[in-house]
């Protein structure tokens, strides 16, 4: 598994990191993603799949914050992801995430890591 030490931070302390092995990836989300610092997190994402990941693992564990730009990462991510043939996981989605997701109407869209369906709710 490699990992990319060389993670960025915006002026809000966002990280994104990411691991690779294989065709698997997994994107780390840190800190707060928001207008200011989707682009680490759409940079993450088209350097593993550009690298021959498909099947992407998004790791909300220690995200505190996100808003509509990071939504529309999530999304442009799953979408890039498919059009290779991929998958897009999210993983350790917290109550509050859900909850934006679930508002958003994009719960459904994504299989969270560790449920049977796109739909499952815990």
């Amino acid at each position: 598994m490699t990992t990319d030490e060389g993670a960025t931070r915006s002026a809000t302390a966002s990280v994104v990191r990411t691991e690779a092995s294989g065709d698997s990836g997994r994107v780390l989300l840190l800190g707060e993603i928001d207008h200011g610092a989707v682009d680490q997190l759409d940079q993450a994402v088209e350097k593993l799949l550009g690298s021959g990941v498909i099947h992407l693992v998004l790791d909300f564990e220690g995200l505190n914050f996100f808003d509509s730009a990071c939504i529309s990462a999530l999304i442009r991510a799953k979408t890039s992801a498919e059009e290779q043939g991929g998958t897009v996981k999210l993983a350790n989605v917290d109550r509050y995430a859900r909850r934006i997701l679930d508002i958003t109407g994009l719960l459904g869209s994504f299989t969270i890591e560790g449920e049977e369906s796109p739909s499952a709710r815990a």
